[in-house]
């Protein structure tokens, strides 16, 4: 037998033997003060998808036997006369890894401890779009937006966040999730879109937070815009009656603005002004001439509303002026002859005044 063939026997024994020193120190139970013998650096091991990732095991200053790394991908076997030893995998794709630091006291007390390992993959897709329905919505209608994520990991450290234009007014969380493996997911957000909606931006953002060791800012995915475009019936922005004055040789306007979409299609009656073209139009405009009750319609596609105006005559303001002059004149000239004739009884008929 060859010297090559010795040596490839003697590394397969002392593998062997190191494996079963494995089994045996975990059928005898570890010592229950390893994380105050045994020190990770990092204590924690945040890791990319396909990334490497490098973790320092030292131990207290003690006499030992040897120490180790068990794990499925970069296990390092029983190492004598050493007081450190370091795990390395240059490209970790093993999910379930769980590395433990070992080592054997030379009085036969065996330490072992766990070091956390966070295997994170960002999602490959993230897109939202309408749950069984159109990017068209109505107003006061209940909708639901989906955010399709696909092929995250870990599940427990998700969040999604959904935003309308910058504001940010959901989150869903996924903490009770033992998965590790990528996974799809497809969450849901409520909305209720009122008219102001109308032309608003819905998008969802998929993060991932790791926690000590892991990225300051968490890893982010975002989603497209979604435009949604909300249908609503006419609303008058002032829906009173109104009853307005218009004096002799002037004119008015009667704005019967409402907001809606489609944009509302307006018409008046009675059909006074045909000729100008205005019944078709929000705002009415009349001369003095044409005072009277002129009603308002505003429809669209999902709805029509009514409104009435009253518009009267009132004298011309140089009128009304003229005649408080000459009432004013009159009262004064009557409170004189008054005040006259009460000092001429009192001072006699011979008085000079």
């Amino acid at each position: 037998m060859s010297l090559l063939d010795l040596l490839s026997i003697f590394t397969m024994v002392k593998g062997f033997v190191g494996y079963l020193t494995l089994v045996v120190l975990m059928f005898t139970g570890w010592h229950t003060h390893a994380s105050s013998i045994i020190e990770l650096n990092p204590p924690r091991a945040v890791v990319r998808y396909g990334d490497s990732v490098s973790v320092k095991c030292s131990k207290a200053a003690i006499g030992h036997q040897g120490m180790g790394w068990e794990a499925k991908t970069g296990g390092v076997g029983l190492k004598e006369n050493v007081n450190s030893i370091i795990w390395t995998v240059e490209n970790l794709t093993d999910w379930t890894v769980e590395p433990k630091c070992y080592f054997i006291r030379n009085d036969g007390k065996q330490y072992l401890k766990v070091l956390p390992v966070i295997l994170y993959k960002t999602p490959d897709i993230v897109s939202i779009s309408p749950l069984n329905h159109s990017d068209l919505i109505v107003e006061g209608n209940q909708y639901q937006l989906q955010c399709n994520i696909q092929k995250v990991a870990p599940l427990q450290n998700l969040v999604v966040k959904w935003y309308k234009g910058h504001e940010s007014i959901e989150a869903t969380t996924y903490r009770n999730s033992s998965n590790k493996t990528p996974v799809n997911v497809s969450p849901t957000f409520t909305i209720n879109p009122s008219r102001e909606d109308d032309g608003a931006q819905f998008r969802c953002e998929a993060e991932l937070h790791l926690g000590p060791g892991g990225p300051q800012t968490p890893p982010t995915v975002t989603s497209e815009l979604l435009n949604v475009i909300v249908l609503s019936p006419p609303k008058f922005f002032n829906p009173e009656a109104e009853v307005q004055e218009v004096r002799a040789g002037d004119k008015i306007n009667l704005n019967c603005t409402a907001s809606g979409n489609p944009t509302p299609v307006y018409n008046w009656t009675p059909a006074l002004d045909v000729q100008n073209n205005q019944m078709n139009k929000a705002v009415l405009t009349l001369s003095s001439e044409l005072a009277g009750t002129y009603n308002c319609t505003a429809s669209n596609n999902l709805g029509t509303i009514r409104k009435t105006f009253t518009v009267h005559l009132t004298p011309n303001g140089h009128s009304i002026t003229f005649w408080v002059i000459i009432g004013s004149g009159v009262c004064l000239a009557l409170g004189l002859c008054v005040c006259y004739a009460v000092v001429k009884m009192k001072t006699g008929p011979e008085s000079i005044i």
